[in-house]
């Protein structure tokens, strides 16, 4: 529908000159307005971005926006002809009044989210009240902010089962009803149990939750993370209106032991991935000991070699010069220098995952102008060959960037291995 924006909201309306004919008792009361839109300037606040860049909220055709003052019980509704929001039954008032504006209602049902990026802004809420008050004879002049935050929902294992539900000290959150005396939204709550998101499976979700209050956020009956710390309930001031936030149903990264006694770190990449070590096994393997399993595994029953699925980093496309480009696919990848060693840098791209990264290095060259990579999959083809993961490059080209599915495995051909963990 439109996405999500950080900058002024001046809602101006203007009365326009036709009396209704029914307007017999007070017949200096206009009727039909217009109003021209913008949003609060929150550039001092986290942006909300994606792969696609940064999120701008800008109205769409046939948006609503409901305004009431403080004379009238309902409220009036505009709606976006693409140009400006007009209203046909809109009047102003026979005596000062204070104005105030709603997006995208009166009322917001939080309940059952559909979890899409575009889906958050019908029910990103704004609010906001004339400074003054006024007749709307000479228009009006509203600044809108925002009353809500965004939560970014991040399901990092394949089976993963999403039941999210936002909790503060009266209940359930249920939805957002207009307050006009305060040209701010109130917390709709109930007392049992009520979800504002269901999925299932590994993927990045977005909903819309209440802010400036205390919350409390589980799946099911568990907390989420944030930055791999269990995140469960706010400070007393809740949320940041307008601003985003990252939780996770798991860690992304933290450590596991091997059979040899070390402690080793490990990192996820992205959503439904394979938990990555930090670092190679020390010594090459050749093809039995990488595909070994359980205890008789280099590290041990916890670890265990990836296939060249896992492996999938990146989409590698060979040009008709015969060189390869890499383009981001489940993570963005970088040649680098690391500890003396050149090699591929993984990033993740997904959110969640921006500062999650691993280093490949390369068997053979110290700088860019030269190296060569090899490491084993697990992957076997057609019960013979297995399949390995190779790069080659230098000098400014990538030469080669591929899943070779005719690896040789004999005992005499040995590779790097960067194990995964065995869950």
């Amino acid at each position: 529908m439109k996405k999500i924006l950080y900058s002024v909201f001046m809602l101006a309306t203007m009365v326009l000159a036709a009396c209704s004919s029914e307007d017999t008792t007070e017949p200096d009361v206009k009727r039909g307005m217009v109003l021209k839109a913008n949003v609060e300037d929150t550039d001092t606040r986290a942006t909300i971005t994606d792969n696609e860049g940064k999120w701008k909220f800008a109205f769409a055709t046939n948006d609503k926006v409901k305004v009431g003052n403080d004379q009238v019980e309902s409220y009036y509704t505009f709606t976006n002809n693409g140009t400006v929001f007009a209203s046909a039954d809109a009047k102003q008032t026979a005596e000062a009044a204070n104005w105030c504006a709603f997006f995208p209602g009166e009322t917001i049902d939080l309940t059952n989210q559909s979890g899409d990026f575009a889906d958050v802004a019908n029910k990103y809420a704004l609010a906001g009240a004339t400074a003054t008050a006024t007749t709307g004879s000479d228009g009006l002049t509203v600044t809108m902010k925002a009353k809500v935050a965004v939560l970014c929902i991040v399901g990092v294992n394949k089976d993963d089962i999403l039941d999210i539900s936002v909790k503060t000290d009266d209940g359930y959150v249920s939805g957002l009803k207009a307050d006009k005396n305060s040209a701010d939204f109130k917390v709709e709550t109930k007392d049992t149990k009520v979800s504002l998101l269901s999925k299932q499976g590994a993927g990045v979700y977005y909903i819309v939750v209440p802010a400036g209050v205390k919350i409390s956020v589980y799946n099911g009956n568990e907390p989420l993370y944030s930055g791999d710390k269990p995140m469960s309930t706010t400070k007393a001031d809740g949320l940041k209106a307008g601003k985003y936030y990252t939780l996770t149903t798991g860690m992304t990264k933290g450590s596991a032991e091997n059979k040899l006694g070390d402690t080793i770190g490990w990192v996820q990449l992205w959503p439904g991935g394979p938990k990555f070590a930090t670092e190679n096994v020390e010594s090459k393997l050749n093809w039995s000991q990488a595909t070994a399993e359980g205890s008789d595994y280099v590290w041990g029953a916890n670890w265990r070699t990836p296939t060249k699925d896992e492996m999938n980093f990146v989409d590698a496309k060979k040009g008709s010069d015969g060189y390869y480009t890499l383009n981001s696919l489940n993570t963005k990848a970088e040649v680098k220098v690391q500890g003396g060693k050149v090699g591929y840098l993984y990033t993740g791209i997904q959110p969640g995952y921006t500062d999650k990264t691993i280093f490949l290095p390369a068997q053979d060259g110290t700088d860019e102008s030269y190296f060569h990579g090899l490491y084993w999959s697990s992957t076997v083809i057609n019960k013979t060959p297995g399949v390995s993961f190779e790069f080659f490059g230098g000098g400014g080209v990538l030469v080669k960037y591929e899943l070779n599915e005719n690896a040789h495995t004999t005992s005499d051909t040995q590779l790097f291995v960067r194990p995964v963990l065995n869950e």
